[in-house]
């Protein structure tokens, strides 16, 4: 095949068309560097290989603009990448690469996020299942949940000194407190130690 028109196009893309009246979008780059320009006679098998070498630029351009906004996993990255329309293939090199080079790391990324969840107070079964819906393995995902761990009966205090506190006073406050905690993945024990000592506070209080 025959290079018979390059044009550039939107989205740092330049359109080539063949003279067997065939047409392609190729990444601006890859263009100027394999000098593709008309009259220059293109092969099926080199073009398969362009095709691929662009979409594979492109598609890592695009997830280091994804990166820049905010940290990913691989997986969720490697479903962003493929959902924007990019060659699986291509997302899927590209997703190795940058775990190759660092820049995506499932491992970093849970252990930053599990540290916001221990400030925010997020009981450790919620930060796995968090974490296990953002794409990180299982077993990675349990080992950063693990680091650092504070007692679950000093978060659950300090959540229900922040957000709980009125409402054990209410009729069958105490209930519904309990079963929020418990729904927030605190284990039942640890719940009821805690309910045991603020109930125990609201009788004194009331003497």
């Amino acid at each position: 095949m025959v290079i018979v028109s390059s044009e550039k196009q939107k989205k740092h893309l330049t359109r080539l068309v063949f003279d067997n009246g065939g047409e392609v979008l190729l990444d601006n780059d890859i263009c100027i560097n394999h000098v593709l320009k008309p009259d220059t006679f293109v092969s099926e098998e080199q073009l398969e290989a362009l095709k691929y070498e662009s979409e594979y630029e492109r598609a890592k351009s695009r997830a280091l603009w994804y990166l820049d906004r905010c940290d990913r996993t691989e997986k969720a990255l490697y479903e962003k990448l493929a959902g924007a329309g990019f060659d699986k293939r291509a997302c899927a090199a590209v997703v190795a690469r940058l775990k190759e080079l660092g820049v995506v790391d499932d491992r970093r990324f849970a252990e930053n996020f599990a540290e916001r969840c221990r400030q925010a107070d997020v009981s450790r079964r919620e930060t796995v299942r968090k974490l296990l819906a953002k794409g990180v393995p299982y077993e990675i995902a349990c080992e950063a949940s693990s680091d650092g761990e504070v007692s679950e009966e000093e978060q659950i205090e300090r959540l229900i000194e922040k957000k709980y506190a009125r409402k054990l006073a209410a009729e069958r406050g105490t209930e519904r407190v309990y079963a929020a905690l418990v729904r927030k993945g605190f284990s039942f024990g640890a719940v009821r130690a805690v309910l045991k000592k603020y109930s125990q506070d609201l009788e004194d209080s009331e003497e």
